[in-house]
């Protein structure tokens, strides 16, 4: 095996890819680890994507079938059949045994299949190839997390449940699940996708190619995608808190508690879930190196770096884990964190009535669409990710480069270039055009390291008013508060 390479498996690929994006990074780490003489090439046909071995016999350098679709489990069984093929390349003397070995065991032609499983018990080996595997961050899958419980319903079982446990896996079947979904939806190409599982685990290469001749493009999108500017959400807050003085019935508390919430999407770009995740709302938190990050509520606390854990309060797990997420402030509004009282703000209380794991998961996010929906007579805004595309374009209206916004975001540039774009309102984009700001660092960085450089004099002000478009006396200002 090539030196200083750290083992990959399924499990530990990069946790800040998304996607396919994560499949090819995978795929990049088990190349770097083939034993030495042994290559991995990707093989793109009509039926789908595979994975050939490398590696010279006699005199050429062949590329051939081992039997390995192009999925995270193909990959690190390549990786180690492409071991093997190292290892039996220095054992036998004619290429004859040797393709014949690499018939038997490789491709392995001469083993019986049992083509009598059932639907049920091929559900069973995808099951305990869950529960046995890791998490997209690297986490070991735990039967008690609601997160993981809802994941596997989601992901296999919801498909799975409308098979005929007692018939022999076969296509018609299949087919018949798969065709029961809209053509071009992301449900089509999911369902699609269990199935696909389904013959990976039982070594049925025959029904995978059948299944890979299916088109399952999305074309298919959701058109109701809601947007909002800062303006709008301003007037939003408003409504909410515009309640009779004295009305029993509402609670200004709860109404301020979830702004708090939704406040914070605004800030720091957070999914709804990952607010409930924050770790240094009222305290400090340390991380694992040591390092000190202060309470949001520290009124000394001018960074106001948000701490996102890897589960709620719920014990539900956040989607990229943990993280550290950093204000996107425009520069219309550069007070923001004032105006929306973050460092004042509290989490609302929550009384769980359920413990099944799917309602659990999707809680959060169902009790904030319940109390706009209430609260909202003239807004009628009820998307609350669509806020996180908010403090994408602020982010962007302040200068901040895509690398940093998509790692405070938690997902990667690629998502953060595209997909975070869409949800733009008019006066959200005219003030992209004309109040944005390249700065290459904010002034009070600029000031720091002048101070750091000693570089105080009335040249080195001058200059800086000058690049900064700012007055020498608040420079000055500035210098003598740091």
């Amino acid at each position: 095996m090539r030196e200083n390479q750290k083992q990959v498996t399924s499990s530990n690929v990069a946790n800040h890819l998304i996607g396919y994006e994560r499949l090819l990074d995978f795929f990049k780490e088990a190349q770097n680890q083939t034993p030495k003489g042994i290559g991995l090439k990707k093989d793109s046909k009509a039926s789908g994507t595979y994975i050939l071995l490398q590696f010279k016999l006699g005199d050429k350098r062949v590329a051939k079938a081992c039997n390995c679709a192009f999925t995270m489990d193909g990959i690190a069984n390549a990786l180690r059949k492409g071991k093997q093929v190292s290892e039996a390349l220095g054992k036998f003397s004619t290429e004859t045994e040797f393709l014949s070995w690499y018939d038997e065991h490789i491709l392995e032609k001469n083993v019986v299949k049992n083509d009598l499983i059932t639907f049920g018990e091929a559900i069973k080996l995808v099951e305990d190839n869950y529960w046995n595997s890791y998490t997209k961050k690297r986490q070991p899958r735990d039967r008690n997390n609601p997160s993981h419980q809802s994941c596997w319903y989601e992901v296999y079982y919801c498909f799975y449940k409308e098979l005929p446990l007692n018939n022999s896996v076969n296509i018609t079947d299949m087919m018949g699940v798969i065709n029961s979904k809209v053509k071009g939806s992301k449900r089509f190409k999911d369902c699609v996708s269990a199935m696909k599982k389904l013959c990976e685990v039982t070594d049925n290469n025959k029904l995978r190619d059948e299944l890979g001749k299916l088109d399952i493009t999305q074309t298919k999108f959701k058109e109701n995608l809601q947007s909002i500017s800062l303006e709008d959400f301003f007037e939003l807050r408003e409504e909410i808190l515009d309640i009779p003085e004295n009305d029993a019935r509402s609670n200004i508390d709860t109404r301020k508690s979830w702004l708090f919430v939704f406040s914070m999407q605004v800030v720091y770009g957070l999914r709804v879930s990952e607010v409930f995740a924050i770790q240094n709302i009222d305290k400090p938190f340390r991380t694992k190196d040591g390092v000190i990050i202060p309470a949001l509520k520290n009124p000394n606390n001018k960074d106001m770096v948000a701490v996102v854990g890897s589960e709620t309060i719920l014990g539900t797990t956040t989607k990229t884990g943990y993280r550290l997420a950093v204000p996107l402030i425009p520069p219309t509004y550069p007070d923001l964190i004032e105006k929306l009282e973050i460092k004042s703000g509290k989490l609302p209380v929550f009384y769980l009535n359920s413990q099944n794991p799917n309602s659990i998961r999707a809680y959060i996010s169902q009790r904030a669409y319940k109390v706009l929906t209430r609260w909202t007579k003239n807004s009628k805004f009820t998307q609350t990710h669509a806020l996180r595309h908010l403090a994408n374009l602020n982010g962007m209206m302040a200068g901040i480069p895509l690398e940093k916004r998509a790692m405070s975001l938690g997902h990667s540039p690629t998502m953060n270039d595209t997909v975070y774009k869409k949800r733009q309102t008019t006066k959200t984009t005219l003030d992209l055009l004309t109040q944005s700001t390249n700065q290459a660092i904010p002034l009070q960085s600029a000031v720091a390291i002048a101070h750091k450089l000693k570089c105080t004099d009335d040249k080195s002000i001058k200059l800086l008013a000058a690049i900064y478009n700012v007055s020498e006396v608040e420079i000055n200002n500035i210098m003598l508060v740091d």
